[in-house]
């Protein structure tokens, strides 16, 4: 296979993995929406720094070897943000 041709194969799968987590990531939004509405009806805090060192706390303990604890918090960071951004509306 020509190097072009595997590299448009290769892009292709990223596509599809790129769709996949963006479908994953609405659906954690929408939880978390919900989860904003709960915090609203009982005052509680949006913000919980804990909660989120807990998430980069299991998934670099669960990706051990395969990804930085570090690139975790990189990629996690927009996502806490957005996800606050929600459930502050």
């Amino acid at each position: 296979m020509e190097p072009k041709d595997k590299i448009k194969e290769l892009r292709q799968k990223i596509d599809y993995y790129d769709d996949q987590m963006l479908d994953l990531l609405v659906k954690r939004f929408a939880v978390s929406k919900e989860i904003g509405e709960i915090k609203a009806s009982g005052s509680i805090n949006v913000g919980d720094p804990n909660r989120e060192q807990e998430i980069i706390d299991r998934l670099a303990n669960k990706l051990k070897g395969k990804l930085d604890k570090d690139d975790i918090a990189a990629i996690f960071g927009p996502i806490y943000h957005i996800s606050k951004k929600l459930q502050i509306k």
